[in-house]
């Protein structure tokens, strides 16, 4: 949910998501990189929600500066706080971290909290979930949402990001998707299970089969209903060659003359 402060008379938001900051903003583009935009634009912060640069310095001095040596390539300025334009700075949007929004804030070096906290999938996250499903391993598919180039990094956020429940419906929502894309639902399932029950010719995928349908219908297992992620998981066990052999055709009454 948005969070909102006031000044000088003016509001000003942070936005959890995308489709949060659409709602009021439909045509403007936010940018990824806050390190590389200009005042006034919307960016994600490091934290992955978005808000407002509200002033933009390309230039700030360290007093133990030397000639051709700059402390800082500048500073930004958010409704939440100060932060500088430094790759080790992280700009996060935790008004508690920011008691003055004046002055330059501390490093923050955990921008976990958040993730902890929110309630919707972000866009990133939701880009993590479907590299997931595609093949990646977790650590790849967190570099490519997040852009992220060290691995050390990357494993421990997408260590964090597993974790959140959020996320795993959203990877559980795209294994779906990407089933129902292939034509493989609830019936199809059910159909082939039946027919490897029913035709095949050897006894011990008939008994599995049958098992498994049974724990499907609620005849055998501690449940009736199924999750639709175990559904799609009874193929675990059978080989391609069983599942392709599936669709025996039914042994056709002999012709009366």
């Amino acid at each position: 949910m948005a969070e909102k402060r006031t000044i000088k008379g003016i509001d000003h938001y942070v936005y959890d998501d995308i489709e949060e900051f659409q709602e009021t903003h439909p045509n403007t583009i936010v940018r990824p990189d806050w390190r590389n935009s200009d005042e006034n634009d919307w960016v994600y912060s490091d934290d992955d929600r978005i808000v407002q640069l509200l002033k933009v310095s390309k230039k700030v001095n360290h007093p133990n500066d030397r000639k051709n040596y700059k402390f800082a390539k500048g500073w930004v300025r958010t409704v939440v706080g100060s932060f500088l334009n430094r790759p080790n700075v992280k700009m996060d949007t935790d008004f508690d971290n920011h008691p003055n929004r004046y002055t330059f804030s501390t490093n923050i070096k955990n921008t976990s909290n958040r993730v902890y906290k929110r309630t919707k999938t972000t866009n990133k996250e939701k880009e993590f979930a479907v590299n997931v499903v595609t093949g990646m391993g977790a650590v790849d598919a967190y570099k490519k949402a997040y852009a992220e180039m060290s691995d050390q990094k990357a494993r421990k956020k997408a260590t964090v990001l597993l974790k959140q429940e959020r996320v795993m419906k959203e990877i559980e929502k795209s294994v779906l998707d990407v089933a129902k894309s292939m034509g493989i639902d609830h019936e199809f399932v059910l159909r082939k299970l039946k027919n490897l029950a029913e035709y095949s010719e050897d006894d011990n995928i008939i008994l599995q089969s049958t098992k498994e349908l049974g724990k499907i219908v609620g005849t055998s297992g501690n449940t009736v209903k199924q999750k639709e992620m175990g559904l799609l998981g009874v193929f675990q066990g059978f080989s391609p060659e069983q599942l392709e052999g599936a669709e025996r055709k039914k042994i056709e009454a002999p012709k009366e003359d």
